[in-house]
């Protein structure tokens, strides 16, 4: 079997796609499971059951690359109005939540 310099990058380039893609997968799910707890202990409604993706973004911190990662959520007080939350990670950790204001 012979392998070319191309095939190998082809490779890796693929497996970085990859592994991206289900580290993202990984981290979209805590955010969802944070929003969630976080809805509930303040008696609050997350609509949908979901959050979307909304900012990716690469930086320096603490002498590393960390990729910081927002995901957006709706969630209700009474049921009828909707309000938008975010949920912010630095890398795999959540460092913000963060619910505009709402009535109660």
């Amino acid at each position: 079997m012979n392998l070319q310099l191309s095939d190998i990058v082809i490779v890796l380039i693929l497996s970085v796609g990859i592994y991206a893609w289900w580290r993202n997968t990984s981290i979209r799910e805590q955010a969802l499971i944070s929003a969630k707890k976080h809805c509930e202990s303040l008696n609050l409604q997350l609509l949908d059951d979901s959050v979307a993706g909304a900012e990716w973004r690469p930086i320096w911190s603490k002498g590393q690359i960390k990729v910081r990662r927002s995901y957006k959520f709706e969630f209700s007080s009474s049921g009828i109005a909707r309000y938008q939350g975010k949920v912010t990670y630095l890398g795999n950790r959540q460092v913000e939540i963060w619910l505009s204001p709402h009535d109660f």
